[in-house]
């Protein structure tokens, strides 16, 4: 009688987005615990130079490349899943622009391919620039946030308690010194390649996508996944999920099942 051979477990690297941390992936990562082992990227600088034109992600997508290729306890030539958040999700795009044999199949959340921010999102960036960490209050902002549905029901989730927005906000504000803000945001402002759209047309193609948006996302409005849904018309898009940016740190649960259908089918069950 032969034993039936156990599938690895899939491997996942998480990445975030401005004041991203790792907690903010925390419930996401429970939910996927029992199909997956799932890593973090940090988007901080670490010694990196600030992104000019001609280099753009270059620098962090080469950081990037340690970690997927780093030690997971996985069989060697195991490709794991990249899984972009956001600011998350243009890094992983340019990860997977030149390292594409590496993956396995990518997972874009509310992300971007280059950031189309509105008039005041593009003018509110320099003041954010400024804004030192350390004047923040978590439980004071998340108070005033729960208070507003409009601004409750974009950047987290309509039905999100105070205790959650709060969680997340003094994560973001504890973990993420100024420097990292000023960096990451610098990343924003980058301008599109010029041959940017047809490899992302082929990058599709030649690898499962999932594109993944939130009906009310203030922060990266949901006109983001449709220009990507445009540009790579081979990968697979799910129906809007309810609430804001941050949408999953409050309904895990369903993405994950979502996220572990498409992988199944798609990377073998």
């Amino acid at each position: 009688m032969t034993t039936p051979l156990l599938r690895p477990p899939r491997r996942i690297i998480l990445i975030n987005g401005v004041y991203g941390a790792p907690e903010h992936f925390g419930s996401l990562r429970a939910c996927l615990a029992a199909d997956a082992v799932t890593d973090v990227f940090e988007f901080r600088r670490d010694g990196v130079p600030d992104p000019r034109a001609h280099s753009g992600f270059t620098p962090m997508v080469d950081r990037l490349s340690e970690t997927v290729g780093g030690p997971s306890g996985l069989p060697r030539g195991e490709r794991p899943v990249l899984l972009g958040f956001s600011l998350g999700g243009a890094l992983a795009l340019e990860y997977a622009l030149t390292y594409r044999d590496r993956l396995s199949a990518m997972v874009l959340i509310n992300a971007f391919a280059r950031f189309e921010g509105s008039f005041l999102q593009i003018g509110t960036i320099p003041a954010l620039h400024l804004w030192p960490n350390q004047w923040s209050n978590p439980r004071l902002m998340a108070r005033a946030v729960h208070r507003l549905p409009w601004m409750r029901r974009g950047l987290f989730h309509e039905d999100a308690s105070v205790d959650e927005i709060e969680s997340g906000m003094r994560a973001a504000t504890g973990s993420m010194s100024q420097d990292d803000v000023r960096f990451q945001l610098a990343h924003l402002l980058l301008p599109e390649p010029e041959d940017l759209a047809p490899r992302l047309a082929t990058l599709a193609e030649e690898m499962p996508i999932l594109l993944v948006s939130s009906r009310d996302d203030m922060v990266v409005p949901p006109r983001h996944t449709d220009r990507l849904a445009v540009l790579m018309p081979g990968a697979e898009r799910l129906p809007p999920f309810e609430g804001g940016h941050a949408f999953f740190q409050h309904d895990a649960r369903l993405l994950a099942a979502s996220l572990t259908e498409f992988l199944d089918r798609v990377c073998g069950g």
